[in-house]
């Protein structure tokens, strides 16, 4: 196989990069690969990766480019892994952030963030269209050591909606990485115990927000409940623990039309004919008016308001 060809299929593969490193390893020579960068096939992105003229910079080229640049066996890892992910919140920016196992040494190049990780476990190592990176259980675990609890547990709980992650791989993951005293586990350990075998993750920034102002007042809230027995009435976004309570929380942009009045008015109704009492919550109050809404949800729950 010729040397262009050999790069051409390699390149193809990669989203457009190569290393200097893989070229070597097969048997390309330094003066071969300068010849081709003479040539106009090859330009220089770093000292060690090269992009197929031509080839689209994408996301996806960013990325792998960034893995070839660390040490080899690196992986994409922390913020970048979470943006491959789909993880809302994070993007694919330079320099992307990679992860090998620990190796004495430290580095960073001009395309990566390299990080060093003891035994980083080798069954959370993947390949997703084409790149390398952590799976997405140990992407949380990265995070919850490098950013605020609170963007960890949004990071969480879009994983667990989007089933990129399960409550046994995370608890498992959590024993294992706990014994070696890893940065973040304090908080994980804390963001898994609110998090239950039959736990459903928020499905909305609403959702969210209403969780965490109903715990600031010590309440505990179920998300995604089925109301009703033999005659089944829907989901309700919220239960309170332990009780027939259950918190709506409705959109003005939704729930304002007539229509849409006369919709909720009926579900309430038969919720309340269920034996359910029903607390709606506006999201433009949740977010403009959260000392109230803590309020109202502590009163709600001590039996002190009548919804």
């Amino acid at each position: 196989m010729g040397v262009e060809q050999v790069v051409r299929e390699l390149a193809e593969r990669q989203h457009g990069v190569i290393s200097r490193r893989q070229l070597w390893e097969r048997g390309i020579l330094e003066d071969e690969l300068h010849h081709r960068i003479e040539k106009g096939l090859l330009v220089r992105v770093s000292v060690d990766v090269l992009r197929l003229v031509g080839a689209t910079i994408t996301d996806a080229s960013i990325a792998m480019a960034g893995v070839l640049d660390s040490p080899a066996s690196a992986v994409l890892s922390h913020r970048s892994a979470a943006a491959w992910w789909g993880l809302p919140g994070y993007s694919i920016e330079r320099p992307v952030h990679t992860v090998i196992p620990w190796q004495g040494t430290t580095r960073r190049t001009r395309l990566s963030v390299v990080h060093y990780h003891r035994d980083l476990p080798p069954d959370h190592l993947r390949e997703l269209n084409g790149v390398p990176v952590v799976s997405a259980a140990l992407t949380i675990f990265l995070l919850a050591g490098a950013q605020h609890p609170a963007r960890t547990e949004r990071a969480l709980d879009n994983a667990w909606s989007m089933r990129l992650v399960s409550h046994h791989e995370m608890h498992e993951l959590l024993k294992r990485l706990a014994a070696r005293g890893r940065n973040g586990i304090r908080v994980m350990r804390k963001l898994l115990a609110d998090r239950p075998g039959d736990y459903v993750a928020t499905q909305s920034g609403h959702e969210a927000r209403v969780d965490r102002l109903a715990r600031d007042v010590g309440v505990v809230l179920r998300r995604q409940v089925n109301a009703g027995d033999d005659n089944w009435i829907g989901r309700v976004d919220f239960m309170i623990e332990d009780t027939n309570k259950t918190i709506e929380v409705l959109s003005r942009r939704y729930h304002t039309s007539t229509l849409d009045r006369l919709s909720d008015e009926t579900r309430f109704t038969r919720l309340n004919e269920a034996g359910f009492q029903v607390l709606t919550l506006w999201d433009t109050d949740i977010w403009g008016n959260a000392d109230q809404v803590r309020d109202r949800i502590e009163a709600f729950w001590r039996g002190d308001l009548d919804p």
